[in-house]
């Protein structure tokens, strides 16, 4: 898998990258010690709307963004829905990432769940 293929979109099955989630937690534990809020909205892409709300603000919430979009791009990548197989392939992948990379998958978890929070937040008052 490349990183820059990895998406996050939403909340999907994250079952199949379970013995990846402690890793990813940790490591955006990490992030958030190394970056203010402030820092971090640098690293998100430019016109969009973000809210740095409930889902933002909690690991667990990034982390299964992250988990999410790992088994979609699995699953391509794979051609297969066999969970062993995607499991495992999830597992090599994190474990395989430099911290750099992890970092951009970080974002991009921060970013959908900033760009929810603004939804729910803001948007949905005008409806």
């Amino acid at each position: 898998m490349k990183v820059s293929n990895i998406k996050c979109n939403g909340i999907g099955p994250t079952t199949l990258a379970k013995s990846s989630m402690p890793t990813i937690q940790t490591a955006v534990s990490l992030f958030r010690m190394r970056y203010t809020n402030d820092e971090i909205l640098e690293k998100m892409p430019i016109n969009h709307n973000y809210y740095f709300g409930t889902r933002f603000n909690d690991n667990n919430a990034i982390t299964i963004r992250i988990c999410s979009a790992l088994v979609s791009e699995s699953k391509i990548e794979l051609r297969s829905a066999d969970p062993d197989l995607i499991e495992g392939y999830i597992k090599t992948f994190i474990d395989s990432l430099k911290g750099s990379e992890m970092d951009e998958l970080i974002i991009d978890g921060m970013r959908d769940c900033a760009g929810a929070d603004h939804w729910y937040t803001f948007e949905k008052e005008w409806e």
